[in-house]
Order: C-alpha cells, then structure tokens, then sequence
C-alpha cells in the first residue's frame, strides 16, 4: 500500500501539469502548510547533500594523495594489488585451468586423435561404439593396464 501512495505522489511531482490540477483542486491553506513542511524536508535534504559532497571530495583528496606517495615511492597500484608482478608484466586474473589427461585415442582422417573422456564423443568413437564396438577399444594402454589388474 505504502508503495502505490509513493508511486501515486511521484507520479504526481513529477509533472507539472499534474502539480497545477492538484494546487487547483486543494484548499489553499492546506497547500502552504504542505510548503511549509515539504520547504523543511527540502532544507533537511539540502543540508545532508552538502555534507555527502564534502565528504566525497575529501575522500578524492585523500585518494589522489595516496596515489602520488604511491607513485613517488616507485610503486605501481597494480603492483600493490597483486595484479602485476615486478617486472611489469600483467598477471592472469583467472587461474590456467588444468588440462585433462588424454583417456582415448582414436585416428580421424589419419590423424592420430585424444579425447579424455568428458564431453562429446568424438565422431570416430560414437561410430564404432554404434558398429558394436566398445569405448575399451580406444582406451590408452596406460589405461588399459589399470583396468586389467
């Protein structure tokens, strides 16, 4: 409920003819105590916006400041962070995924082929599995040996 009255005054102030057709259809006294309180609530606001505004450019002195004994002292911000390492070269944000280690081996158009296992089929093996053959078949001896003993 509270929401749809916000809603209804945003939609109202947000307008100006809608702001004219309100003042027409009020009680003239009722509209200046309205001012009167809204001027309060505006003054409140104005106050609090001015004292933000301080405070963040405080905050940008200070920052900058910081930046310049940062820089003066032969650093880097990038250093700092952990992002770049001494030299200057950039360091991955994301860690090198780990490749699998090849589980079968099939040839494709003569190629000698590894697949590990997750994923998609290759077509070579999806085929021979289909022709009755078993993903056994492909497997590499390393493999093949763990699965015998």
């Amino acid at each position: 409920m509270a929401s749809n009255t916000y809603d209804e005054v945003m939609r109202v102030l947000s307008n100006v003819r809608s702001i004219r057709a309100f003042v027409r259809e009020n009680d003239y006294e009722l509209l200046l105590e309205a001012h009167e309180k809204l001027g309060v609530a505006l003054e409140e606001r104005k106050e609090e916006y001015a004292a933000e505004k301080v405070e963040r450019e405080a905050r940008e002195v200070k920052r900058q400041e910081l930046l310049a004994l940062i820089e003066s002292e032969g650093f880097d911000i990038g250093q700092l962070l952990g992002n770049e390492s001494p030299t200057g070269k950039r360091k991955s944000a994301n860690k090198p995924q780990s490749k699998r280690a090849p589980k079968y081996k099939f040839t494709e158009d003569g190629e000698t082929k590894y697949w590990s296992g997750v994923g998609r089929k290759p077509k070579p093996i999806a085929q021979a599995i289909e022709n009755g053959g078993s993903l056994a078949d492909f497997l590499i001896a390393d493999d093949q040996q763990r699965l015998d003993v």
